[in-house]
């Protein structure tokens, strides 16, 4: 995190008419990983229609500073084509296609976001947030690790490599930066409390 102030975010679910603000945020994001020879995500996978057969509109997240939204991600209890265990899958809120407004990097948004999702998979009672990315940058993995998410690299059923992120909600050390009432969005209450068994 840079060491200017933390930028006031505001993150929620979008509506369907924010949808093309927010495929426009991943477009962008995936134009400049391709442009460096390290493509994230496919286009076609990325727009409006092919995210709506894919993921409800509430699971989509936006990050808005002064009402612009420069942040984005999917948040929902599905891993996706990455072949994750049978506890990783029932214990994890799944975060995709985390995303900052280039203009924005360097400021500390993407810590802000996944904040946020660690908070929301908390009030939500789960115990991991795992981010679904199979990315090769070393930067960007270096990054997350910084965040508290441990990398998780497995061969799926066809012998490929596949790298996903995990980040133990109970066990994390990274501590949380501070974020305004109004930009979390749930209630905070309870959340550090022991959370019931389920039979």
């Amino acid at each position: 995190m840079s060491s200017e102030a933390t930028p006031n975010l505001v993150v929620r679910s979008i509506s369907s008419i924010e949808l093309y603000q927010f495929c426009e945020l991943l477009m962008e994001a995936a134009s400049w990983f391709e442009s460096r020879g390290e493509p994230l995500w496919k286009f076609h996978q990325i727009t409006p229609h092919s995210l709506l057969a894919n993921h409800r509109l509430d699971e989509m997240y936006m990050g808005y500073i002064a009402g612009k939204p420069v942040a984005a991600m999917i948040l929902n209890n599905r891993s996706g084509a990455i072949e994750v265990e049978a506890e990783v899958r029932r214990e994890s809120l799944f975060m995709h296609k985390l995303t900052v407004n280039r203009d924005f990097a360097g400021k500390g948004l993407a810590k802000l976001m996944v904040d946020w999702a660690r908070c929301y998979a908390l009030n939500q009672g789960f115990t991991l947030l795992s981010l679904i990315c199979n990315c090769r940058d070393e930067r960007l993995r270096w990054t997350l690790s910084q965040f508290g998410f441990d990398e998780v690299e497995q061969l799926n059923a066809q012998y490929q490599l596949q790298r996903y992120f995990c980040l133990d909600l109970d066990r994390c050390s990274v501590p949380l930066e501070n974020m305004p009432v109004e930009s979390i969005g749930f209630e905070f209450t309870g959340l550090n409390e022991v959370k019931p068994v389920l039979g």
